[in-house]
């Protein structure tokens, strides 16, 4: 699970600016969705490339993601997590 969490790290420096260049050029006119939610998207495909791909031994057939379609782009949670979040109440 280490090396799936460091991967993903890794993988997060080249997915979020390519995410959010592919959403200026493309999805912000043609599915009419947020940067956040662009990507999002790309995010939760590269888990479910992965999940059914590389690492598809670590999870069950029924409990890997699904693959989420560009049509369904919109409806793809962006998560929001603020600059100064301490956790303290």
């Amino acid at each position: 699970m280490l090396l799936v969490f460091v991967l993903h790290s890794i993988a997060l420096w080249v997915l979020i600016p390519f995410g959010f260049v592919a959403w200026l050029l493309v999805h912000a006119w043609a599915q009419k969705v947020s940067p956040r939610q662009a990507v999002a998207w790309y995010d939760t495909n590269l888990m479910a490339a992965w999940a059914h791909g590389p690492f598809r031994m670590l999870a069950d057939a029924d409990s890997r993601p699904p693959f989420v379609g560009i049509s369904q782009m919109g409806a793809v949670p962006g998560s929001k997590i603020p600059l100064f979040d301490v956790g303290w109440e």
